[in-house]
């Protein structure tokens, strides 16, 4: 290869380099604008191309992922906004974009699958209402149960589940009945049998009712005017002790509520109850306590309680956890302790290294000679130390070829003054549940040695034992219903003041002396408010003097050749204390934790004749032509001494056909149905009174039996509206009575309602609708 092709690959190549490096620095220098005005995404993506273009700069790379995090970040924030304001929707795309930025946060995905429950919840609610407008309440309560599965904490779900619950007042025991009419009854028997009664009951809702053998059939006076047939046959089952199980849409099941019926007929139910904040241990005793439970299991390990009871009793268990399964309130304590040191020191005069002097003698051959009056000699085996002879005393005096020394001390002059000002500072923050201790220790742990010799004297042994000095600081908060936080607190601050160590070389041990500060009090703070507890002072003034004998005594003189030592010391100790709520107290509201409970041996949510309690709902009062009348009806008398009018007020007209695609039909010489609101008194002859007398209510669809009563005439009652239809006959002879239409069926059989031989007495009724 040629030298210019050389060249020009190096120009290339050059070339390249040169653009790479200059396309990288432009898209860090884009970046940088687009960071600097906010647009944090669009500056991630000029970053990634500028690591793309040089990966070898860490500048980049490390601009990138600080935007990357930041536009994150922002996301996140966006989607935590649309969350609280209840855009689910936005939410999610927030937070799933946010996770598509930066894949290396999980918590971001959390949250996103976090709003698309919440968002699931909203739309099963929605529909829930959508269905509750349609009156469909049966798929309405399944929306709401969908909803309230999504998201348990939410108290509006919770509401409508309830609301939902509270309208469908004919569902029992898992079972819609299934009504032939909504319109009111009216009931008014006197000593009539009580299956009789039901038997009425069952003709006019379309409700067939099953006695266990051992219901006894006893005598009952009753008058109940325009009720539901749930009231009525609340009225009835809890006056005479009687319970009900529901076996389909048409039946229900009547038995004795003793023991042994009960533990026979009534269904148990199992149901486990996870608690979030309430010890299971604890939630057991509370149920036990308040409710006599038949089971009942602590799963420790899952915090859960499992229960197996009737529906009745586990509902009240669910209440009563809800009213007391509450997160603990939490509170960080923000503690500043704060020393103090102020030291002022004095070193004056004149300062000498030692106030001695001190002589010695040599030899000619310049060793020192015996500083000692002993001779010390050595053997192989022992040591032998003998007196000194005289001439070691010969050799200390005579200056025959001897020198002598003298050492004199040195002398430093000290005129000096040091000023200290020192703070040391300790700022825990200490987050801690209510009603829990908290512990904050700062410092050293200080070893302290001790020697002990053994029985023999021969071998020692050494224990180390370790002593904190620093800081320590215990609280133990109390957080109130007014967000105001009790505090216990203790604080103690300790410090080495000397170490000196004591005993012989085989029995040594380290004295240490530590000195303490101890503070113990108990205040009571506001959220976010401060205390300042000061005054822990700790003074200590020393004062210290070095003077020449007798020199140092001298006026004038003696100061000068003195040295005059002044320590001045001061420690202040502060403490500062905040408390600031993470959580405060959590108080349900009152239809939480106040609730109806059943009876003493019959726990229940529903109070008892709960259905009294409601708003009845009523059919649309069906108009009086459109009612097939049993008999004829009679037309309303004017009271006495007024003689009669002429009625010339047309008959209404027919807006509900009997019988589809047949005229109303109208029995031979009946009068026109006097509407159910005419107030003015019926004044019928006097007749023998029956037994009892019940009238059905028209379905529509359904041709319904004419009837004939069992005794003529029964005086109208008024009702206030929505009224029932009430159709009253006329005493007619026995010639003259009504002829059942030849079209519709043959009517059902009268049940025995009474004797028919019975003595006059007040009238029984049962009217239906």
């Amino acid at each position: 290869m040629t030298k210019p092709r050389y060249i020009a690959i190096l120009v290339v190549a050059l070339a390249l380099f040169i653009s790479g490096c200059s396309a990288a620095r432009k898209n860090y220098s884009e970046g940088r604008d687009l960071e600097e005005q906010g647009k944090l995404e669009e500056a991630m993506y000029r970053y990634a191309e500028a690591v793309k273009a040089a990966p070898e700069e860490s500048e980049y790379r490390v601009k990138f992922l600080n935007t990357r995090m930041a536009a994150a970040r922002g996301r996140e924030q966006e989607g935590d906004t649309l969350l609280k304001t209840g855009n689910y929707a936005g939410a999610v795309a927030a937070y799933q974009t946010a996770a598509g930025l930066d894949p290396s946060q999980p918590r971001l995905v959390q949250k996103a699958n976090n709003a698309i429950r919440l968002r699931d919840a909203a739309a099963a609610y929605q529909e829930g209402l959508t269905l509750e407008k349609g009156n469909k309440l049966r798929d309405a309560a399944t929306a709401f149960g969908r909803a309230l599965d999504l998201a348990a904490e939410n108290p509006e779900y919770r509401s409508a589940a309830q609301r939902i619950a509270a309208l469908r007042k004919s569902k029992l025991d898992g079972f819609e009945l299934q009504l032939k009419s909504k319109q009111p009854i009216t009931l008014r028997f006197r000593e009539t049998r009580l299956k009789d009664i039901f038997s009425v009951i069952s003709q006019l809702s379309g409700i067939n009712f099953i006695f266990d053998p051992d219901v006894k059939d006893q005598s009952v006076t009753i008058t109940l005017e325009n009720a539901t047939f749930r009231q009525s046959t609340d009225l009835l089952t809890g006056m005479y002790k009687l319970g009900h199980k529901i076996l389909n849409e048409t039946t229900v099941l009547i038995y004795p509520q003793s023991a042994e019926k009960t533990k026979q007929y009534q269904d148990m139910q199992l149901r486990t109850f996870h608690l979030n904040h309430l010890d299971a241990k604890k939630a057991a005793n509370l149920i036990r306590t308040m409710l006599q439970v038949r089971r009942l299991y602590i799963n420790e390990d899952a915090n859960a309680l499992v229960v197996r009871d009737t529906s009745d009793v586990t509902d009240v268990i669910e209440k009563i956890l809800e009213a007391h399964d509450l997160p603990e309130a939490e509170v960080v304590l923000d503690v500043e302790v704060i020393e103090i040191s102020d030291k002022n020191a004095h070193n004056v005069g004149l300062l000498l290294s030692n106030y001695d002097v001190q002589l010695g003698a040599f030899s000619p051959s310049n060793e020192l000679l015996a500083t000692t009056l002993k001779d010390t000699t050595s053997t192989t085996s022992t040591t032998v130390t003998t007196d000194a002879t005289i001439k070691n005393l010969v050799k200390a005096f005579s200056i025959n070829s001897f020198g002598g020394y003298v050492t004199v001390p040195n002398a430093q002059y000290n005129f000096g003054k040091t000023l200290t000002n020192g703070e040391v500072l300790s700022n825990p923050k200490i987050r801690v549940k209510n009603k829990e201790k908290a512990k904050f220790n700062v410092g050293t742990r200080v070893p302290i040695t001790t020697t002990t010799m053994a029985t023999t004297g021969t071998t020692s042994q050494v224990n180390v034992q370790y002593v904190d000095v620093g800081v320590k600081v215990n609280a133990e908060p109390t957080i109130q219903l007014n967000n105001e936080v009790s505090i216990k607190l203790g604080l103690e601050v300790s410090s080495i003041i000397s170490r000196e160590t004591v005993g012989g070389k085989d029995s040594a041990t380290t004295v240490v002396t530590i000195g303490t500060r101890n503070l113990d009090t108990v205040l009571s703070l506001k959220d976010g408010e401060t205390s300042v507890i000061g005054g822990l002072i700790s003074h200590s003034n020393s004062d210290s003097k070095q003077k020449i004998f007798l020199l140092g005594d001298i006026p004038l003189i003696g100061p000068l050749l003195s040295n005059s030592k002044t320590d001045n010391d001061k420690t202040e100790l502060i403490l500062a204390i905040t408390p600031r709520l993470v959580r405060g107290v959590t108080v349900q509201p009152r239809k939480v934790t106040s609730f109806i409970s059943g009876k003493e041996d019959d726990p229940s949510v529903t109070p008892p004749y709960a259905s009294f309690e409601q708003e009845p709902e009523y059919a649309a009062p069906v108009p009086a032509a459109a009612v097939h009348q049993a008999v004829p009806a009679i037309k309303p008398q004017p009271p006495q001494g007024i003689p009669a009018q002429p009625s010339t007020r047309p008959a209404p007209l027919p807006t509900v056909p009997a019988k589809t695609g047949a005229a109303p039909q109208q029995q031979p010489g009946a009068a026109a149905a006097t509407p159910a609101t005419q107030n003015r008194p019926v004044m019928p002859p006097p007749a023998r009174k029956p037994n009892s007398v019940f009238k059905m209510a028209p379905v529509p669809g359904r041709q319904q039996p004419t009837t004939t009563p069992v005794a003529a005439p029964v005086v109208a009652q008024p009702a206030p509206p929505p009224p029932p239809v009430t159709v009253e006959p006329e005493p007619v002879p026995a010639a003259v009575a009504a002829e059942p239409d030849p079209a519709q069926a043959p009517p059902p059989p009268e049940p025995d309602l009474g004797s028919s031989t019975a003595p006059p007495e007040p009238a029984n009724e049962a009217a239906g609708p």
